[in-house]
């Protein structure tokens, strides 16, 4: 058992044995679950908005650990203006759902038919129509009708039959309604607006407007009692008017307040008012005028009513009295205390007064014509009384209250204790006539003529199903004759074979039985050899024992006599003790067959009494069923109406046998080889077993085998007896079911008609998805097409976006004229003209939303922008401060380097004055050049001439990049994504720039080192003839040790400028060194 709880926003939680096992997400989720029910196969929640949800459980079988223990299935709505679903109430068979509104109505749902609903369709039927929401403002009784009309607060009109106790007419209006009266006919209706006053025809399911009055927030409103008038209250004001030429008759003016009631008199001819300012008027419509009035100021007052005769009247107020007026004078006054009366009613010829109060009691007071007055028992009815009606025979009363309910109440009078008879209208006497309008009967006559037609077709229909039924049902017949007789061929072949086998077993049994006697005559023999010897040494042993029993005979011979002698006198005591017990015996004897006699003539007699009485049981057997088989014939008609359901539920379970067919054709596959395994090894233990039975049974046992077999075969005889007397019973009970079948005829039709009918409904079903797989494609097609455009202008973005990431990083401004020039016309007049050469719809609107998007992206990406400009600024300073101490470094090298070479051409000077002194003749390679220290400064002085007249410093690496940081242009092109991984790769080019500054500083320490190391060694050889070669041979080494050069390699920012001798570094920063590196290159090289 589960327990489940619903909370106010919209969950359910399922606890088992005290345990949470699991909370379900409903779709009424944030809204307030005002209910729960639950059924047979989950359970339904009901909240605002009149939303319902059925929820089913989930199978054991199908259930995993992470799948809910129920499903949502389905949800039902009705109209929102009912309000929220309050109640739920299951009937016991399950088959209805009783649901309660808050806006006091009540409607039952088909919950057994939950499976066929469809959720877009409203499936509540409401009870009686439905009931009024607010509360009733006006009660209007119908004369010649059995009607009542009503209307409340809820802006509803309802009708009435307080026979039938059903709502005949109901409609709502959009404006409030403040009073009602119907006329005697039944035939006309008014209703009070709050702009006009409006007569309707009553028709026979609705209300059609036939005149307006222009008459705003008529409060009242009645028909004269023979309706050729009525009364309508404009205020303090009151209008009479002719019901039949809605002529202006006149107008009665005095009240100084607003009228809260009038009542026309028996006859017709004067009219009662009373109103909220004290007064109380009588009206003679003869002249209209004032004929009598009654005024008192501190009397505010809600009722007035006229007595039978019209002599006087009855009002009431706020002043807790009842007061009777006679000729504008108080005849006499009921005093009312404890309530507050404001509605009255005379019935039964002025003898009862019935009164309603504000704090919702009913009282019936004996009025009468004299003057004592005695007060009844007050009924507690609901809340405050709003409205009462009584019909013309004062047999029943209405009364209408604040809470929306309408209470019908029988009057009946009192005399000493007992209730007198009052005759109630006959209803054969009211009209039994309605209106219905001439556009209504010709839709009703078409549409009669329109089903007569199809009545018509069906039937044509239905004989020629029926035909093919019959011929379809023939040939099955004659093929399951077929089919049996084929049964009844195989089962006499089977019966011939078993019986040749049965005569074969009985051969091998009477041979079996014959080897078994002479094996027990052999046996017998061998053991009659046995008893003899052991008969011999049996009778040596039966001789000694023989002497020995003679020798104890004597003894007991001797002990017998004794005994006899001591006996003799108990058993002649004990005899005489049997032969009374005997005679006692005989004596009972007698007397129980006497008995016997008697008990079998009364069995007799209760014999034949019981036959009789079995005739009777019969025949009142047979009348029950024949009720049984009309009641039956009944019960197949009402079944007819949920062939459609089961036909549903038919296909569902004709899907699932097909499966379980599928399942169980494997399942018997195994069981019929399980079985033949089973029956091998069973046949393998019989034969163990008989070969066992064989060995130990012996002959008396098969004589009592036999002598079994052939009680049972008697007892199988007297079966089939029974059984084909059962048989014959059988086939008779089987006749009465044709009936049955034709019945069952008549369903497969109405099943086949609604078979056809939702094929008609698929095929239309079809079609309406062909159209919207055609539209999905066009749809899929132009989403396509979108998307390679979207594509196209994401790739010439992104070459837009490169070529100027090109510009931007280039240094020389006159290249930055050409290129933005080359940028102009590559992109914005190949724009425009794509632009113009494609019609892109809705392109502004399309434009405008994204610079939206953008403009609310910018916003974000300003913050971002910051704070990556401040990481950028720390960053460069860092590296500024780096690249200073770099520089200087630099410039301390270049400096001895200066030394160096100046070192180099004293020493080179020597040496080529040594050369002259000495007379050393030079090289052949080197004669006709100039001398290495010329050349080499000749080589430094073209690269000092080649390279810019100002080199930027270190630290000013990134000028062209870094001038328009942390400002961002509105329009930009790139998404978030790519402008971050474009940051991101400046960010890996600076550091990759980093990192080739190092390598060059650290090639150029190399070089340094190089360097000085082969100074040292042009300093330290003494043999000045050897210097020249050993110099030579020092190039030539460097040549081949020294580092590989660089490749020029482009960082990804295109920083990367390209030099005579290898290029610079982040634009510019270390060209002094690298003119240092190639300047010292050439030296050496002159070296």
């Amino acid at each position: 058992k589960r327990l489940l709880a619903a909370t106010e926003n919209g969950d359910v939680l399922v606890i088992e044995q005290g345990e949470l096992r699991g909370t379900i997400k409903s779709r009424l989720s944030g809204e307030t679950i005002n209910t729960i029910a639950c059924y047979s196969s989950g359970f339904i929640i009901a909240g605002s908005e009149a939303r319902m949800s059925v929820y089913e459980k989930n199978d054991a079988k199908d259930r995993s650990e992470d799948r809910e223990l129920y499903h949502h299935f389905k949800t039902f709505k009705t109209s929102d203006s009912l309000g929220e679903i309050n109640s739920l109430s299951l009937s016991p068979g399950e088959e209805n759902l009783a649901v309660f509104f808050s806006s006091n109505q009540v409607a039952i749902f088909p919950i057994a038919s939950v499976d066929i609903l469809k959720e877009e369709q409203n499936h509540f039927q409401f009870l009686g129509s439905g009931f009024h929401a607010g509360a009733v403002t006006a009660i209007s009784v119908c004369v010649r009708k059995p009607l009542v009309a009503t209307c409340g607060a809820d802006r509803s009109v309802r009708i009435w039959n307080y026979l039938d106790k059903t709502c005949e007419v109901c409609k709502t209006f959009p404006d409030d309604i403040s009073s009602i009266a119907i006329h005697p006919s039944g035939f006309h209706l008014l209703l009070g607006f709050s702009d006009k006053l409006r007569l309707f025809n009553v028709l026979i399911e609705d209300l059609r407007q036939y005149q307006e009055f222009p008459i705003k927030s008529c409060k009242q409103v009645k028909f004269s009692n023979g309706g050729h008038l009525f009364a309508a209250v404009n205020i303090s004001n009151i209008i009479i008017y002719s019901t039949y030429t809605f002529e202006k008759l006149g107008v009665l003016i005095s009240h100084t307040a607003l009228v809260k009631s009038v009542c026309w008199s028996p006859d017709d001819l004067k009219l009662a008012s009373a109103g909220i300012d004290g007064a109380v008027y009588e009206w003679s419509l003869q002249g209209y005028s004032r004929v009598e009035e009654n005024v008192s100021r501190n009397v505010h007052y809600s009722c007035v009513v006229y007595n039978q005769t019209g002599s006087g009247v009855v009002a009431c107020g706020d002043d807790r009295k009842i007061t009777e007026l006679i000729k504008s004078s108080t005849s006499r006054e009921l005093n009312t205390p404890t309530s507050r009366v404001q509605q009255l009613l005379l019935t039964n010829g002025d003898k009862i007064l019935i009164a309603g109060t504000m704090e919702g009691t009913v009282s019936a007071v004996v009025w009468g014509s004299e003057g004592v007055v005695k007060e009844g028992t007050p009924v507690a009815v609901a809340e405050g009384i709003t409205a009462l009606g009584v019909t013309k025979d004062d047999c029943i009363l209405f009364v209408g209250t604040e809470d929306g309910m309408l209470f019908q109440f029988d009057i009946h009078l009192m005399e000493h204790g007992e209730v007198m008879g009052v005759t109630p209208e006959d209803p054969a006497n009211f009209l039994d006539v309605v209106l219905v309008t001439r556009a209504d009967m010709e839709e009703k006559t078409a549409a009669m003529s329109d089903l007569e037609s199809k009545i018509g077709e069906i039937q044509v229909q239905s004989e020629y199903k029926l035909h093919l039924h019959d011929q379809d049902w023939n040939d099955k017949t004659k093929k399951m004759k077929e089919e049996m007789e084929a049964g009844r061929v195989a089962a006499e072949g089977r019966f011939e074979a078993l019986r040749r086998r049965k005569e074969q077993q009985e051969l091998e049994a009477v041979e079996a039985i014959q080897n078994m006697e002479r094996a027990h005559m052999k046996a017998a023999e061998e053991l009659e050899s046995l008893y003899e010897k052991k008969l011999a040494i049996e009778a040596q042993r039966y001789r000694g024992l023989l002497h020995e029993k003679e020798d104890l005979e004597c003894s007991y011979e001797e002990q017998l006599e004794i005994t006899k002698s001591k006996y003799n006198s108990v058993i002649l005591k004990l005899k005489g003790e049997y032969e009374a017990k005997t005679k006692e015996q005989q004596d009972g004897y007698n007397r129980l067959r006497d008995e016997l006699a008697n008990t079998k003539a009364q069995f007799e007699e209760f014999v034949q009494q019981q036959d009789d009485d079995h005739e009777d049981e019969m025949l009142r057997i047979r009348q029950h069923h024949a009720k049984a088989l009309e009641e039956e014939q009944e019960t197949v008609v009402t079944l007819k109406s949920q062939s459609a359901i089961m036909r549903r539920r038919f296909e569902t379970h004709r899907n699932e046998m097909e499966q379980l067919k599928g399942t169980l054709k494997k399942r018997e596959d195994e069981i019929k080889a399980a079985n033949e395994r089973a029956d091998e090894q069973d046949r393998q233990v019989l034969m163990l077993k008989s070969d066992i039975r064989d060995r130990e049974q012996t002959i008396d046992n098969k004589e009592k085998r036999i002598s079994e077999l052939r009680m049972k075969a008697k007892e199988l005889e007297k079966i089939k007896f029974v059984l084909d007397y059962k048989y014959k019973e059988l086939k008779k009970e089987i006749e009465p079911k044709e009936t049955q079948i034709l019945h069952m005829k008549e369903q497969i039709k109405e099943m086949d008609e609604e078979l056809e009918r939702d094929v008609r409904t698929n095929h239309a079903l079809g079609q309406a998805l062909n159209d919207k797989t055609h539209k999905i494609d066009n749809l899929n097609n132009e989403i396509k097409r979108q998307r390679a455009n979207v594509l196209e202008k994401e790739r010439v973005i992104q070459l837009f976006v490169t070529d100027l990431e090109k510009l931007v990083t280039e240094i020389d401004p006159a290249y930055w004229r050409d290129a933005i020039r080359q940028l102009y016309r590559t992109y914005v007049k190949k724009g425009n003209k794509e632009a113009g050469s494609r019609d892109v719809p809705d392109s502004m609107d399309e434009f405008a939303r994204q610079r939206e998007y953008m403009e609310r992206s910018l916003n974000t990406l300003k913050k971002r922008a910051l704070k990556n400009e401040d990481a950028v600024q720390v960053n460069n300073q860092k590296k500024a401060m780096e690249n200073s101490l770099l520089i200087d470094e630099l410039n301390a090298l270049r400096r001895e380097k200066r030394l160096l070479e100046s070192k180099v051409s004293e020493l080179t000077s020597e040496m080529q004055t040594m050369r002259r002194s000495r007379k050393v003749p030079t090289p052949s390679g080197t004669r006709d050049s100039p001398a290495p220290a010329e050349l080499a400064r000749s080589r430094a002085g073209s690269m000092r001439g080649e390279s810019p007249a100002t080199t930027p410093a270190l630290g000013s690496a990134r000028p062209a990049t870094q001038s328009g940081s942390g400002k961002l242009v509105r329009g930009n092109p790139l998404t978030w994504n790519e402008m971050v991984s474009s940051e991101r790769n400046k960010v890996q080019g600076l550091l990759e720039q980093l990192d080739e500054n190092n390598r060059e500083i650290e090639g150029q320490r190399y070089e340094i080192k190089r360097l000085r190391e082969q100074v040292q060694m042009l300093l330290t050889r003494a043999p000045v003839e050897e210097a020249g070669a050993q110099m030579q041979y020092n190039d030539n080494t460097r040549s081949n040790t020294a580092p590989p050069p660089r490749a020029n390699s482009s960082t990804p920012m295109g920083q990367r400028q390209g030099g005579p001798f290898g290029g610079g570094v982040m634009g510019g920063g270390l060209a002094p060194g690298e003119r240092s590196q190639s300047s010292m290159a050439q030296r050496n090289s002159g070296l």
